[in-house]
């Protein structure tokens, strides 16, 4: 019996011993693999692409491009067997190029090249340099400019120095978005030459710098010491979990869910929208109940009549270090973190709120201030899949500078202002939690 099994091991490992001498090789032999077959080419900015067809060679491991760039810099790149293109890239202007395109195999031999001309368009960074406005704003600069291929670019902008004449850079700005618009805050309100210049993500820079001139607007942060709530309905402190009663408006006024305060260790108040506070505390924050329905409003008399310019929004978060040990990260991008609000200011500029009409679709009373998504900084509106995590790295120093937007430059001087959650992050949440806002503008 032992005999017969000694036997039919013996037979199982000499079966699987006649295997193909090759069978450890990743692919073929290390004969020369064929050339690739019927290359055409795709011209995009700054870039090409080489499709082609693949040989039928068992050879061929992968597919390698090598070319020179106008700095005359020798680059390459390279395509799997499993895909039928290769893009070259990383030039500094729109030209005509050759490309070397090989065949390789598992052992690194490679086939006579197969010679590509290529014209590879102006590459983005000189569109978007090209393309540019540079205009003034509140306290700063605005810049504009279009990335249609969502290159990787930094923005260097300068400031010239009027005691020595040098343009001294005060903002690098990155970013990959496909419509660029931020503003540089932070300056004078008289005249400064101001220059900017791009690079891509191969170092390449603008040859010449762009200047203008440009005295920024004044504008001051709003006393938030003068805010109070305006309620145009019956709105009940407390914790009955009824809506009160709307007769006689148009709209729900201020929700009235933000008088919950029955979780543990928990504050909530329509004051804390704006103490200053933020980053510090989860529980001391704005926030409606679960148990009403989108989209919710609340509306703020200012004090006084502004020439609104912006206003700047941070949401539900604490532990300023978003480290990866903090358990109170749930709430952004995702749960009721707004995602599209809209913001409305009112032309009645009165003390008295009984004269304000609450029908916020009559612009006779209600002046539109824009509609306005919260984004991540990769500018998705994505909730953040898990419930332990902020998102990127992005998102936490977006989180922690606040979301800001700018308001119409022409909109005329409101005193009550109201703010609109129409979604958050959430789909299947109606509460809407936020920390913190600031609105800023002019009295003159």
């Amino acid at each position: 019996m032992r005999s017969k099994i000694l036997i039919l091991i013996l037979a199982v490992i000499a079966f699987y011993a006649c295997g193909d001498d090759n069978k450890n090789t990743p692919r073929g032999s290390s004969a020369v693999p064929a050339q690739i077959l019927n290359p055409t080419v795709k011209n995009i900015a700054g870039a090409s692409i080489i499709y082609y067809d693949r040989p039928d060679d068992i050879n061929l491991r992968y597919v390698k491009a090598v070319y020179t760039t106008d700095d005359g810099i020798t680059m390459d790149a390279t395509a799997s067997f499993f895909t039928d293109s290769i893009l070259v890239q990383g030039f500094r202007n729109a030209g005509n190029f050759q490309v070397k395109v090989y065949s390789v195999n598992a052992a690194e031999v490679m086939s006579e090249p197969v010679i590509v001309d290529i014209s590879p368009q102006e590459p983005s960074y000189l569109t978007a340099f090209a393309g540019m406005e540079v205009s003034p704003t509140f306290l700063g600069i605005r810049l504009k400019m279009n990335n249609e291929t969502s290159s990787k670019l930094a923005i260097a902008t300068y400031k010239k120095n009027k005691a020595t004449g040098d343009f001294e850079e005060i903002d690098m700005h990155f970013t990959t978005q496909p419509e660029i618009s931020y503003s540089i805050r932070g300056q004078d309100t008289i005249e400064y030459e101001y220059g900017v210049r791009i690079r891509d993500q191969w170092g390449h820079w603008t040859e010449q710098m762009k200047t203008y001139t440009i005295t920024p607007w004044f504008e001051e942060e709003l006393n938030k010491k003068m805010f109070k709530e305006v309620r145009l309905c019956n709105i009940t402190e407390g914790n009955t979990g009824d809506m009160p009663s709307q007769d006689g408006f148009l709209l729900p006024s201020n929700y009235w869910g933000h008088f919950m305060h029955w979780w543990s260790g928990s504050d909530v108040k329509f004051e804390y929208l704006w103490d200053g506070q933020k980053g510090t505390s989860t529980g001391k924050c704005y926030h409606t109940r679960s148990t009403g329905k989108l989209p919710q409003h609340f509306t703020i008399d200012l004090g006084m009549a502004y020439s609104l310019s912006r206003i700047l929004i941070w949401g539900r978060w604490s532990d300023t270090g978003m480290g990866a040990s903090s358990n109170d990260n749930q709430h952004v991008f995702k749960n009721g973190f707004p995602k599209r609000i809209q913001l409305y200011g009112s032309t009645y500029t009165g003390p008295d709120i009984y004269q304000l009409h609450d029908d916020i679709d009559n612009p006779e009373y209600w002046v539109d201030l824009g509609q306005y998504f919260l984004r991540r900084a990769d500018g998705s509106l994505d909730m953040v899949a898990t419930s332990t995590s902020y998102g990127t790295e992005e998102d936490r120093a977006l989180l922690q500078k606040g979301h800001e937007f700018e308001f119409p430059g022409d909109a005329p001087r409101v005193r009550y202002f109201r703010f609109r959650t129409h979604e958050v992050y959430n789909p299947a949440v109606v509460a809407v939690m936020l920390g913190e806002i600031s609105l800023f503008g002019t009295s003159k």
